[in-house]
């Protein structure tokens, strides 16, 4: 018995020590360059699950080469926050990004997130269509989005009361500009005062004509051209019939493409096309950024906010000088602008929910996936502050920021304003609100109206915003094949449902 109590006690004191020791044992740590999880970040999922993919679509001007460098560091810190790994797949702007998303979207094929505007994979189309999951049981579960957010932003995007995606937390007002490069506009001494209107900015445009033969003065690309300086207030997608004056001077919907503003346009871009001012391909080019980037062009004209100039900076490698031309509003283009959107076709629709969480609510994954790997793609001047590495020739410069998440969380660029982020609040402060701020089109009633303009203004508008075509002649074909394609049906329709929202006012 003596033996058995002293074998006991050796077996006793044995395990006392190895508890003892197993306390003094560190956790383990995440790389030295992640942060520690954030309190408004939802907690790991249990160890024995499997680890979910996540795939992600987003628009862009390419998928840069360095994203499985990006990734693999992302999916490291995703893995012990979430449980799940991230797959990105980025698709050119325009026709390239609607095709491949539209196309997936009706196929049913499970992808989990998906860039979504007004203007790109087309946010009221494709959440009418139920492609998209209704939001509103995880805003409410998970209530850290709709905080940052407000919820009068939040509601601006939602359809009948439902979110069937997220907007950016951004500006909140638009306008629209030039920009231009800052070495041309030092070197010819250029004034750039006065440009209040798209057509005042010629001038410049012919000093860099007769005095640079390789240059050429102005840069259009699909629908990045100056007809957007008209800043019309569009009932629908950017190519269908329909829209307001973006000034409120009355509630009367007109056919846009077909106004006296715009045949002025078409026939002023004729005239730049005839002296040389615009590419003779232009009709052809897709991508505005990447020409931009090719330091062969001098303006471009652009949506703006505070600081877009020192952005597109980075973005290009190149220096430019933003010309503000309209004045700020404030439209339903700024609550659909940038959105993220689950597919109902998702078979993890609350993890990708928690995942987009984390770009409103992580400073680390937000400028991981805006600017890479730090001191492999950027390096910190300040806590708060970087400078890109090389960026005309970085392996991840995708300029995301602005496209999902909260932007108010985006590192500054060592060449951008400290007070941007004030300025920006300022800038939200300017806008004019809009009449039609809030209004939802319903399209059930004209589908086939829609689709038949779509088809027009598809076949023509290229050729009339970059002036490569006869304006007189092409206007009247255009205007007769939109009135086959049921054009005064559709705006007949969009003015009833116009009116009938005004009331309820």
């Amino acid at each position: 018995m003596p033996k058995t109590r002293k074998l006991l006690g050796l077996i006793l004191a044995m395990v006392l020590v190895s508890l003892a020791l197993t306390s003094c044992v560190a956790p383990s740590q995440t790389g030295s360059g992640t942060p520690k999880p954030s309190e408004s970040t939802p907690a790991a999922s249990t160890p024995s699950e499997p680890t979910v993919t996540l795939k992600m679509y987003l628009v862009g001007n390419r998928q840069e080469p360095d994203t499985p460098k990006v990734l693999e560091e992302l999916n490291k810190y995703l893995k012990d926050k979430l449980n799940v790994a991230l797959d990105l797949n980025v698709f050119a702007w325009g026709d390239d990004y609607d095709q491949k998303v539209n196309t997936a979207l009706a196929s049913g094929e499970a992808i989990d997130i998906v860039f979504t505007a007004n203007w790109a994979a087309n946010y009221y189309v494709n959440a009418a269509s139920g492609y998209f999951t209704e939001l509103n049981p995880y805003l409410e579960k998970y209530p850290a989005i709709k905080q940052i957010l407000g919820e009068d932003f939040l509601n601006g995007s939602a359809l009948n009361g439902k979110n069937y995606a997220v907007p950016t937390n951004k500006e909140k007002v638009h306008n629209w500009g030039y920009l231009v490069r800052k070495d041309l506009v030092e070197k010819y001494n250029m004034d750039l005062s006065g440009i209040d209107s798209y057509e005042k900015i010629e001038p410049l445009l012919k000093i860099v004509k007769d005095n640079e033969p390789g240059i050429t003065p102005l840069c259009i690309a699909t629908m990045d051209a100056p007809f957007q300086l008209l800043d019309w207030d569009r009932i629908s997608d950017d190519d269908v019939p329909g829209a307001l004056y973006p000034d409120n001077r009355n509630n009367t919907i007109i056919n846009n493409f077909l106004a006296p503003e715009s045949i002025k346009y078409y026939n002023t871009m004729r005239d730049w096309f005839n002296k040389g001012y615009i590419h003779q391909d232009a009709a052809t080019m897709q991508n505005q950024i990447e020409l931009m980037k090719s330091g062969k062009y001098f303006a471009a004209s652009q949506s703006l906010k505070p600081g877009k100039d020192a952005e597109i900076n980075a973005s290009t490698g190149i220096e430019w000088v933003q010309i503000d031309v309209t004045k700020p509003v404030m439209s339903n283009r700024e609550t659909t602008g940038a959105l993220l959107a689950i597919p109902a076709a998702s078979k993890n629709p609350e993890k990708a929910f928690r995942f987009i969480e984390l770009l409103y609510t992580d400073k680390y994954v937000k400028n991981l996936l805006d600017y890479g790997i730090e001191n492999v793609h950027y390096k910190k001047i300040s806590d708060n502050v970087i400078e890109l590495i090389d960026p005309a020739n970085s392996g991840y410069n995708p300029g995301h920021g602005w496209k999902y998440g909260d932007q108010f969380k985006n590192y500054l660029m060592s060449n951008e304003d400290p007070q941007k982020w004030e300025k920006f609040l300022a800038f939200n402060d300017q806008g004019l609100v809009l009449n039609s701020l809030g209004f939802v089109f319903d399209k059930t009633n004209v589908e086939t109206q829609i689709s038949a303009c779509k088809n027009v203004v598809q076949a023509y508008y290229k050729q009339l915003f970059t002036g490569s075509v006869e304006v007189e002649p092409t206007v009247k074909q255009f205007e007769a094949e939109l009135k086959a394609a049921g054009v005064d049906e559709l705006i007949a329709e969009m003015q009833r449902q116009y009116d009938e929202w005004l009331k309820t006012k």
